[in-house]
């Protein structure tokens, strides 16, 4: 399984570092788009499988826990069981990480690649001028389109402008969604470190309680340290 998912992001890869198509290549789009489609449908069957396995895992854990309580050694059992299950779960959550930053950096792809498009489709400020500067001379412009060229300018730097505000928005939200799946994985490695504290806790308590019902006495606590008398100053 983990070798399926390492191909799926290695395949990911090396279509994000593809350069991006000019304007009219309607192939090598049509290309591209496709094999995005086909990795965005492969993430999403990945997403299922894990989400099944998940579920039997829980269920498999549920059951052999259950049949722990029927045996003799009970605690060793039970770690067993949940040793088993921690690894299985450590893996299936490797596995959805890598998913989660292969969609992430295939969004963050995207959203440059839109950017790039909308930035080519405004004229650079060199193409913006028509002539020789003598026809300029020899033919002066009216007042009309001195303020429609300088109306074109302006909507031009503006176009320019929303551009790199969508720019900025757009790096914004990748950083925010790798913080995003940063802050959430760490919670779930607070969980999991409570979790576990409350096991062995269950545990040492159950030891306790399994001694005191075949009639052993708890472990007496150590003895204070002496004191030792001090002589009087002379």
């Amino acid at each position: 399984m983990m070798q399926r998912a390492c191909f799926a992001t290695a395949v990911l890869a090396t279509l994000l570092v593809l350069p991006v198509a000019p304007v009219g290549a309607q192939a090598t789009d049509g290309t591209q788009g496709s094999a995005l489609a086909a990795a965005a449908a492969h993430r999403k069957a990945e997403h299922e499988r894990i989400r099944h396995e998940r579920e039997a895992l829980a269920a498999v854990r549920q059951k052999e826990e259950a049949a722990c309580y029927k045996q003799f050694a009970v605690e060793d059992c039970l770690r067993t069981a949940r040793t088993k299950a921690r690894e299985t779960g450590d893996r299936l959550r490797a596995q959805e990480v890598e998913l989660n930053d292969a969609e992430r950096r295939e969004k963050a792809a995207e959203r440059l690649r839109s950017i790039e498009e909308k930035q080519k489709a405004v004229p650079p400020p060199a193409a913006r001028g028509q002539g020789t500067d003598a026809t300029v001379r020899k033919t002066p412009a009216s007042p009309a389109s001195t303020k429609a060229q300088r109306d074109h300018e302006a909507e031009q730097r503006a176009q320019l402008q929303r551009n790199r505000v969508q720019q900025h928005d757009g790096e914004q939200a990748a950083r925010a969604a790798v913080q995003a799946d940063r802050a959430a994985q760490a919670r779930v490695r607070h969980a999991e470190t409570l979790k576990a504290a409350d096991e062995r806790r269950a545990r040492v308590e159950k030891s306790k309680a399994d001694a005191a019902a075949k009639g052993h006495p708890p472990a007496a606590p150590l003895p204070a340290p002496a004191r030792v008398a001090s002589s009087p100053a002379r």
